[in-house]
């Protein structure tokens, strides 16, 4: 082969490689815009309760039903229940601080343990009207007695920055009555349901 026919041959080639490689080019600059244009593929998945903002007290509605059954002899068994009433989504985790308060509004501690163990992770995602359960146990006591609180109703709180939220009551006559009397509480970790917090 000559070198003139080698340079006709080269001049020919060259427009026909150009255009391929602007026709790759193309394809690929299409492609990466479609990538970008969509969700990322490789993007990790985020659990909805990791991005919800944790539930503040003022987020939920308290309400404390008693229950039929007998804890064990001389101690009482109810459930809290907290639901969503903020409108989004937030999240809840671990043990609510609770303690009873009187008519007037006067808070009364009392002696209280937490019992079990709160699911790990980022906690309870709560959507809205969706609740959380917890189980409250109490020791009852003679009113007037040392150690004995008395109280009409509980107060909860789930952010350390609120002053807390009072619960309404059912099925607990006595805190309609003179009060509801103990001397000791003991409360589970939130549960995603009520059949959890019975467990």
């Amino acid at each position: 082969m000559t070198r003139n026919t080698a340079s006709r041959m080269l001049m020919t080639l060259t427009p026909a490689l150009l255009v391929g490689a602007v026709a790759i080019a193309l394809v690929g600059a299409g492609r990466a815009g479609e990538a970008s244009a969509g969700e990322n593929p490789s993007a990790p998945d985020v659990p909805a309760a990791e991005v919800s903002p944790a539930c503040l007290t003022d987020d939920l509605t308290g309400t404390v039903t008693g229950l039929p059954r007998p804890a064990r002899p001389g101690a009482r068994e109810a459930l809290l229940s907290l639901t969503n009433t903020s409108g989004r989504a937030c999240r809840v985790q671990g043990w609510a601080d609770i303690a009873l308060v009187t008519a007037p509004g006067d808070l009364v501690r009392i002696p209280t343990r937490q019992v079990g163990q709160a699911a790990g992770g980022p906690g309870i995602l709560l959507l809205p009207q969706a609740s959380a359960w917890s189980r409250v146990e109490w020791d009852g006591c003679v009113p007037g007695r040392a150690n004995c609180g008395v109280g009409v109703a509980w107060q909860y709180i789930v952010d350390p920055d609120s002053t807390g939220a009072v619960a309404d009551t059912i099925g607990v006559p006595e805190a309609d009555q003179d009060g509801v009397a103990m001397s000791a509480m003991r409360i589970s970790p939130l549960s995603e349901t009520r059949a959890a917090a019975l467990s």
